[in-house]
């Protein structure tokens, strides 16, 4: 509607721009459920806030961190503050300068300490202001479980709005049944999932009490770990204190969704999780109704312990007996039969419990899948029933081997290697070995204890792989990989390592992982779970294991596999630096052409190390698929509360390489170095394009400098330490050598060099500082303050300018103004690069001038002020108050319909 209310061609492409913008921006927004039940694709994580490469959870306080060589900026203060549109709790970044708010010293001479923000008299502690500290690892595994029906969705919505339509929920739904085992594990939150339909949910999602979304994950359609066992699995990354807090007071809720279903249940803890071997999904023909078991087993005395939640339509009894039975499929013969009775009853969930000792063969019966769990009660027909299976929880155990036997000295016979296994659907236990040889000849599982039987596996191995199920795995056998007392064994090659649980997701939720070795480190062994998940974001997991990786520093690169071809672009990144053994981290904003690398396997994985100035461990990428929904978003669909510094993604051309060509030679994207064109100048490759800025030179510090030939700054001669080909008198800052004592301005790809600070080289350490400017007090209102010049630093005041156009007559074509702009004169051109604008008609115009934009046909436009600040341009129309007045040409429209707004009333 406004773009028909143009009355020109110039304000019509500017309405029409401004549109578009704002439809963009909307866009990145990911829609509700009640707007858009089925989204095309999934939902991106908004739950936490986004600094640059970094993710941070909600409630999380840091300071600004812009990597070296500036490092943290301790008077920069940032937070991750919760945002609530419509239903969902969403994150975004407030940062803010805290220097203002420093106290006042008491002495003359106050002193800045180290990694402070606020100055401090000399022998006294700044009072400053302290960030969150970091979270220490979860020392015990809380475990959580709920049962998801639709009364319990029914419940919720009694505070929150449905998801669906009313009418699709009374028909849809109301038969799904799910049970859930949730874990905390380093920070995250996993969680599993067994659901009575064959058809997977689309996404999950977790409701605080007053129905507010608070995480909201799109689950994958299914790996190889989840089509093996039936499960559904996934993980709440970087869970904030205050979900933890609402988690230990059990007042968050799950919910699953389909097409056209949701259903949901609260989460409750409990200790027998701890010990859980087994589990069942317990359905009934009432609506709204399901359960679940917890059994737990000892294998030294046999005996079983099981505890049941479920829930019913029990709303109007106060008390109730039920029948619990264990029994078999086939005889219905019974395990265990008691009667317990029930206080008190309620539409929220029950608990039951009950133990019995039971014989050997009826715990066999049960890795067997061969029992049923059935719960009836005896005052109406409610029933229950379910399978007894393995348990809920996503895990899998893995271990790293190296040969440690009598072939010390003859590297070529010893073996490395990765092994991970995992119970499937069926009982059965799948296992995965791989080696760096063929060595390997002897392989079992085995155990501790002697009564415990081992499990030759030898049969299966092919070449340097070794895969296959075990389906005689018995209680036993359970109950000691669930203790993590299982190990690979060889005797042929020497090694016995020990089988170690891990939750399974994102990394690990993949079809394999890859092997870390080298033939020429032998006392050292890796393993690499990788894979890119619905966010496009790269999730990895290292485990390291040998003699020399503890408090070890090591580098983790992905970069092309070797081409023939000599002097062509070899891409490389360096996903992250850590201190061994492990590493669980993750990358983000990977673009479409990373994302191709990947996904075609053209690429292998480099562990480096930087003391050493070497690779230790490489493998080849295999068995990482690249989500399909990555190659079709937009740059510009990242939520806008992401912050990118220096790297505005939204302007990067799609270029179909990555490496630049500048002199003959090939830079990778991110490079920077001196022009061998010109070297006077520094360039940096940006996306495939080089980027080449006049080099600002650095302070020398002699009277009467001089520049040698050859080179493009001038020296100081006779001073021995600014000799720039003397590596050990200067310091070095991305490849670049400067002379000991001296400053300059850092060159900041692919902005060019940062004239707003200054980094000094220090004499005697050699230690590079850097450090933001200082900017006078303005005398003026900070938003009308300007930049002498783009490269400027500080704002200044402006000077008296004039509010008019320049004198172009009183009407003026567009072609007219294209052709002035096009044939800048010296002065011109002199205006745009002191921060000028320039414009279609009657421009450029100075840094801060105000006018009226002309337009064909119409003159000049009264109504609507153009301003030049800094080189953009930016027009705004006249703003009119309700009681405005009629004699005012600009505002009479809303005088106008004020009136009638009266006269109506």
């Amino acid at each position: 509607m406004a773009v028909r209310k143009c009355t020109a061609a110039v304000l019509c492409v500017v309405l029409a721009t401004a549109l578009a913008t704002a439809a963009l921006a909307a866009r990145k927004q990911s829609p509700l459920l009640e707007d858009i039940a089925l989204p095309k694709k999934p939902p991106y994580r908004v739950t936490e806030c986004q600094f640059g490469k970094q993710l941070k959870e909600i409630g999380s306080v840091w300071f600004a961190d812009l990597g070296p060589p500036f490092g943290v900026m301790y008077c920069i203060k940032c937070e991750c503050v919760q945002v609530q549109k419509k239903r969902r709790i969403i994150g975004r970044v407030q940062c803010r300068n805290i220097k203002h708010d420093c106290p006042k010293p008491n002495c003359e001479e106050p002193i800045l300490l180290p990694g402070k923000c606020c100055k401090s008299c000399p022998g006294e502690d700044a009072k400053d202001f302290v960030q969150d500290p970091p979270d220490e690892e979860e020392k015990s595994m809380k475990h959580f479980a709920a049962v998801l029906t639709g009364q319990s969705t029914k419940s919720n919505n009694e505070l929150r709005k449905m998801d669906f339509p009313p009418t699709s929920m009374q028909e849809m739904g109301l038969d799904y049944v799910a049970t859930g085992r949730f874990t905390f594990y380093r920070k995250h939150l996993y969680f599993s999932f067994y659901t009575n339909k064959p058809n997977r949910p689309k996404m999950v999602q977790f409701i605080d009490t007053n129905g507010n979304i608070i995480e909201e994950i799109a689950l994958l359609t299914g790996t190889s770990y989840q089509n093996l066992t039936n499960k559904i699995c996934g993980v709440w990354r970087r869970v904030s204190k205050d979900y933890k807090r609402l988690l230990r007071e059990e007042k968050i809720s799950v919910s699953l969704i389909w097409d056209t279903a949701i259903i949901g249940g609260s989460l409750y803890r409990f200790r027998a999780l701890d010990t859980e071997a087994f589990s069942s999904l317990l359905t009934g023909d009432a609506r709204d109704s399901g359960g679940t078991s917890i059994v737990s087993i000892s294998t030294i005395s046999p005996s079983i312990h099981v505890q049941i939640m479920f829930n019913g339509p029990f709303a109007s009894q106060d008390s109730g007996l039920f029948l619990v039975k264990l029994k078999y499929i086939g005889n219905e013969r019974a395990i265990i039969e008691e009667t317990i009775r029930v206080d008190k009853l309620t539409n929220g969930t029950i608990v039951i419990e009950l133990r019995s000792p039971v014989t050997f063969s009826d715990l066999n019966a049960l890795s067997k899948l061969d029992v049923v769990v059935t719960l009836e009660a005896k005052q109406s027909s409610f029933k229950l029933q379910g399978v007894v299976v393995p348990r809920v929880f996503c895990d899998l155990y893995q271990t790293l081997v190296a040969s440690n036997g009598n072939q010390i000295d003859s590297k070529k016979d010893r073996t490395c290697g990765a092994a991970w296994a995992f119970i499937n659907k069926d009982g059965a236990l799948e296992y995965r070995v791989k080696f760096d040889n063929n060595a390997v000849t002897e392989l079992a599982i085995v155990s501790s204890e002697p009564r415990v039987s081992a499990l030759d596996i030898s049969e299966t191995i092919v070449q340097n792989w070794s895969n296959g199920t075990v389906s005689t795995v018995g209680p036993v056998h359970l109950e000691q990989l669930y203790a993590e007392e299982l190990n690979l064994f060889s005797a042929s090659s020497g090694f016995k390592n020990r089988f170690l649980w891990r939750p399974v997701a994102d990394a690990r939720d993949t079809s394999g992982a890859m092997l870390l070795s080298s033939p020429d480190e032998r006392s050292m062994v890796g393993m690499l779970w990788i894979t890119v998940d619905p966010d496009c974001t790269l999730q990895y997991e290292v485990v390291l294991s040998g003699s020399n990786v503890k408090n070890r520093i090591f580098e983790l690169y992905i970069e092309d596999s070797p081409l023939l071809l000599p002097g062509a672009p070899v891409y490389k990144r360096l996903l992250e630096e850590f201190e061994g053994p492990t590493l669980e981290g993750y990358t983000i904003g990977l673009g479409q052409e990373e994302l191709l690398r990947l996904n075609v396997n053209i690429v292998h994985v480099d562990l480096w190390d930087p003391k050493l100035g070497q690779s230790i461990l490489k493998t080849e990428w295999k068995h990482v698929n690249v989500p399909a929904v990555c190659y079709t978003r937009d740059a510009g669909d990242n939520d806008s509360n992401n912050i990118l510094m220096n790297d505005d993604e939204s302007d990067h051309p799609r270029t179909s390489h990555l490496s630049c060509l500048h002199g003959q030679k090939y830079y990778q994207h991110g490079a920077q170095w001196t022009s061998t064109v010109d070297e006077c100048f520094m360039c940096n490759c940006h996306y495939g394009r080089a980027i080449c800025d006049l080099i600002i030179c650095p302070v020398v510090q002699c009277p009467v400098p001089s520049a040698k030939p050859g080179m493009c700054c001038p020296t100081c001669e006779d001073n021995v330490f600014e000799n720039q080909n003397n590596s050990t008198n200067s310091c070095l800052l991305a490849g670049q050598q400067f002379q000991a004592g001296s400053s300059w301005h850092p060159y900041l790809p692919p902005n060019g060099f940062d004239t707003c600070t200054l980094c000094h080289c220090n004499n005697t350490s050699l230690k590079i500082k850097c450090q933001r400017m200082d900017c006078p007090p303005l005398e003026c209102d900070q938003r009308v303050a300007i930049r002498p010049t783009k490269r400027s630093c500080c704002k200044v005041c402006p000077s008296t300018l004039q509010t008019t156009s320049k004198p172009t007559g009183p009407l003026v074509q567009l072609a007219q103004g294209d052709q002035q702009v096009n044939s800048e004169s010296g002065s011109d051109i002199e205006v745009l690069t002191n921060g000028g604008c320039s414009y279609p008609v009657g421009g450029p115009y100075e840094n801060g001038q105000e006018w009226h934009p002309k337009i064909y046909s119409h003159g000049e436009v009264k109504c609507i002020n153009c301003k030049c600040k800094d080189g953009k341009v930016r027009c705004d129309r006249k703003k009119c108050p309700k009681w405005s007045s009629c004699s005012d040409p600009c505002c009479k429209s809303v005088c106008r319909r004020h009136k009638r707004q009266l006269f109506n009333f």
